[in-house]
């Protein structure tokens, strides 16, 4: 049983249904949302309050809300996830106001239905290019000494200017994102093949989101994809695997 606070959000409920927003601008499509991609966006029609819904074919379950690439916090927006309890539409955890482009994974009681909704309120008609729900992933155990915190893994590419007689001038700072791991130790074989590998069929292909302390660092989360080829994991002890998996992504 997984009881670490690392966690994955990588199943993404709108993926799997039928998504119409109350208002689009025809130019920015709320497929955008569920694409994957932070290079293209969903905008509304329209300023006030906004609704993406979601219907399933049969029901299914979520317990995270995650989201990414929003202007939101330039005007005060909100947004908030809803599921449908057979009479009226419920909130799943209290609207979060955004204060940055920070990603937001956020952890709440799973909930189970064939409709959901998400709540975007905004002054402004706000832009929004990832928003992913689901079933979210626990890791069987948490990260180890020798691990790098996403928030520390800044890749950073600096160019110095000096003069003709080496004095220092200044220097150009490009972020290049972050760069870290995902370290598994010890995880059961039952677990890895039940779990872990459909993340990583997900993860050769699209990126996800990864909260290494969900309970202690909550906001702290990033927005990632694989860096390279994803190395197997190996037999550590008998039945059990290890494996890590290098990954760069954005954490503002």
């Amino acid at each position: 049983m997984a009881t670490s606070n690392a966690r994955i959000g990588y199943e993404n409920l709108l993926e799997n249904g039928t998504v119409v927003a109350s208002s689009e601008n025809a130019d920015f499509s709320v497929a955008n949302i569920f694409d994957w991609r932070t290079s293209d966006f969903f905008k509304p029609a329209a300023t006030g309050t906004i609704n993406i819904d979601l219907t399933l074919a049969t029901t299914d379950s979520a317990d995270y809300f995650a989201f990414y690439g929003q202007n939101l916090y330039d005007n005060g927006g909100t947004i908030k996830l809803q599921y449908w309890n057979g009479s009226a539409y419920v909130d799943c955890f209290a609207a979060v106001t955004p204060t940055d482009n920070t990603p937001r994974f956020v952890s709440f009681t799973a909930r189970t239905s064939t409709k959901w909704r998400v709540v975007i309120t905004c002054t402004d008609i706000p832009s929004i290019a990832v928003i992913s729900f689901g079933a979210q992933l626990a890791l069987e155990r948490g990260m180890y000494l020798g691990w790098t915190p996403p928030q520390f893994g800044r890749a950073t590419q600096l160019i110095d200017s000096t003069s003709d007689g080496g004095e220092f001038l200044g220097r150009s700072v490009i972020s290049q994102g972050i760069r870290t791991s995902i370290i598994l130790n010890h995880a059961s074989d039952a677990w890895m093949r039940s779990t872990w590998l459909p993340f990583v069929r997900h993860a050769e292909q699209k990126p996800f989101f990864f909260v290494p302390d969900v309970a202690t660092y909550p906001l702290e989360s990033v927005f990632a994809f694989t860096d390279g080829e994803i190395t197997a994991p190996s037999q550590s002890a008998y039945g059990f695997m290890g494996a890590s998996i290098a990954i760069r992504g954005m954490v503002e």
